[in-house]
């Protein structure tokens, strides 16, 4: 067998080709390289591992920045709300120091700051409907939902749901009664004065809450009933200065002390009684003072004191509890409550009601790390601020009115107060939850930053080519691929006659 010559030139001539063309590829790779910064413009001429790792740095970078764009996105939204909630926290800290202020304002000062406290009120109700690229920041999960009713629905209805102001019209009824006297009796039977509660469990009117002394020559016990009912006894003839105090309990809660004096001048907040020629005459003063002190109370903190409550039960409602209604007419002997409907009382809360507000809009800041930022604006410290404006703004202080001023201050007591339970949530501690809540998502941006900046460098090992070494290997395929051609080109002219 023979070996054809043509066999192993063509053999020889087919390997210095592919020779050529492997050189001339890697030196156009390496000319890339330099031009582009790239080790490589496919993820095959990465190699296996280097793809591998390449797909997966850059899956991570895009969750980087998406944790980064939700944690921008969660920071304006709550400046967006701290900037709302110090302006909610000035407006009731001003209505406290208006109240204080102008406490011996003529009616005229005192409507005025009605009015401004409805102004006020407005202010807070378009704070807490918020809307933020369609988002509403204080409805908890119900985002697309506006919250809170409009402030001149809330106040006043529509016609044919009661609002606010029909609600106290209701509610001071049933407190008043028809005896003016808060739903209670008073009665004297020879030397005992009797002063009780109008019904067992009646929902309505001043509550009997205690009696003092239990001993000396006037005595003062409270019956448990039914009906509650307090008991003044004179045994004998009291020394002028002797006192007899009985407390009670407003609708809202209030507690008050009705302190009556035995003959002679009496202090501030106390009510004097005359000694009578006997005990039965006595008995009898007692009662003319209980009634005086009795009727100032259902003049000025009785009223003040039904606007709170029928406030806090309309700011109390859900849409799945309306606020309770007097059952009336007619209001002033109703002895019960009904609930309240949407279709005929104004329910001023539509959001979400979760029990846990921050939780109702999760904030997404790395990997199974998450902060809450929600708010709703039915909770407590929102409830208190907007009863308290409203209970203001709905109510009116005209000149004509001689119990007005101090309804006015009788009112702005219980604002106060409501405003500052012990223990009750606050305005400013929402904003302090929100606040940690913002300084979580400040550090967890630094660390997303310096993560990324971490899966850039990793990357940047595996994609980026080192242009000192692209160049020296450039230079070195340009040498290599020089010598091939030459070498080829002498064997080209290579003849048997210069072989031999």
């Amino acid at each position: 067998m023979t070996i054809r010559a043509y066999g192993t030139a063509a053999f020889s001539s087919l390997r210095s080709t592919q020779s050529f063309e492997t050189a001339k590829a890697n030196l156009a790779a390496l000319q890339n390289q330099l031009a582009s910064g790239k080790a490589s413009t496919t993820y095959s001429g990465l190699g296996i591992g280097g793809a591998s790792a390449t797909l997966a740095l850059r899956t991570r970078m895009t969750t980087l920045d998406g944790y980064a764009a939700s944690i921008a996105d969660g920071q304006l939204r709550l400046r967006t709300m701290e900037t709302g909630l110090e302006q909610i926290a000035k407006l009731a800290s001003g209505l406290t120091t208006s109240l204080a202020a102008s406490a011996s304002e003529t009616p005229v000062g005192a409507t005025n700051v009605a009015v401004s406290a409805q102004s006020g009120f407005q202010t807070i109700v378009d704070i807490l409907n918020t809307n933020l690229a369609g988002r509403h920041l204080f409805s908890g999960r119900a985002a697309d939902t506006e919250p809170v009713a409009s402030a001149s629905l809330m106040l006043d209805g529509d016609g044919t749901r009661a609002g606010l102001r029909t609600l106290i019209a209701e509610r001071r009824a049933a407190d008043f009664g028809g005896s003016g006297l808060g739903r209670l009796t008073l009665a004297t039977a020879g030397t005992t004065v009797t002063l009780a509660e109008e019904a067992a469990g009646l929902p309505f009117g001043i509550k009997l809450a205690s009696a003092e002394p239990a001993a000396g020559n006037v005595t003062a016990t409270l019956g448990a009933g039914p009906p509650p009912a307090v008991a003044v006894s004179v045994a004998a003839q009291p020394a002028v200065g002797d006192t007899v105090s009985i407390g009670v309990t407003l609708p809202d809660g209030t507690a008050k002390t009705i302190t009556l004096v035995a003959g002679g001048s009496t202090a501030t907040g106390t009510t004097a009684f005359a000694i009578g020629a006997t005990t039965a005459d006595t008995a009898a003063n007692i009662q003319v003072a209980l009634n005086t002190a009795l009727t100032g109370i259902a003049a000025a903190e009785l009223p003040a004191s039904s606007a709170m409550k029928a406030a806090n039960d309309f700011f109390a409602a859900t849409s799945g509890s309306p606020p309770p209604r007097v059952a009336g007419p007619p209001f002033d002997t109703a002895t019960a409550q009904v609930a309240g409907t949407a279709a005929d009382t104004v329910i001023w809360y539509a959001g979400d009601s979760s029990a846990s507000p921050r939780d109702t809009a999760p904030v997404r800041i790395g990997d199974a790390r998450t902060v809450g930022i929600g708010a709703q604006a039915n909770e407590p410290a929102f409830q208190a601020v907007l009863a308290s404006f409203a209970a203001l703004a709905a109510d009116s202080f005209p000149a004509s009115d001689a119990t007005a001023l101090k309804r006015y201050q009788a009112l702005g007591a219980a604002i106060s107060a409501r405003l500052n339970i012990p223990g009750a949530q606050k305005v400013a501690d929402i904003a302090a939850e929100l606040s940690v809540a913002g300084a979580t998502m400040g550090e967890a941006a630094g660390d997303l930053k310096i993560t990324r900046a971490q899966a850039e460098d990793a990357l940047a090992e595996i994609e980026n080519a080192d242009p000192t070494e692209a160049a020296m290997k450039l230079l070195a395929t340009q040498t290599r691929l020089q010598a091939s051609y030459q070498a080829t080109s002498v064997l080209q002219r290579l003849s048997l006659v210069n072989y031999l």
